[in-house]
């Protein structure tokens, strides 16, 4: 199954370290349970400094990469089961708020998908196997 790259880039009142720090120390727990209810197989953080396999590619605004497999990206959000509504409220009011700390907008408003093992750097996983 092929592992999506998202390119994300921090909030700039954040240093690189505090970033990466809260990133993985922080944002990690309150997304990883979010996606193992929601399927999600596999989840990674990779962490600056970024070097990539695609010269065209300008890694200077970006500050990390997560990796989540293509199709468990739909899962997240699928409409059929309907998420529920406890689920609805986690995402909005624990996940979006320290995304909005953490990040420099929301990740759906600036992350930018590459293909499978595009983006290097240090890898972190939460859980078994990045997130299993």
């Amino acid at each position: 199954m092929p592992i999506n790259q998202g390119l994300l880039k921090r909030n700039p009142a954040l240093t690189p370290k505090e970033f990466s720090d809260s990133w993985y120390g922080r944002h990690a727990q309150l997304v990883v349970p979010f996606f193992l209810h929601s399927g999600v197989t596999y989840y990674a953080q990779i962490h600056a400094p970024l070097s990539n396999t695609t010269p065209d590619l300008d890694l200077s605004p970006f500050s990390g990469a997560a990796e989540i497999p293509s199709e468990d990206v739909l899962k997240i959000f699928a409409p059929d089961p309907p998420m529920p509504q406890w689920k609805k409220d986690y995402y909005e009011e624990v996940i979006l708020k320290d995304e909005k700390r953490l990040l420099e907008s929301l990740a759906t408003e600036h992350l930018v998908q590459v293909g499978e093992g595009t983006v290097k750097g240090e890898r972190r996983a939460r859980g078994e196997e990045g997130g299993k």
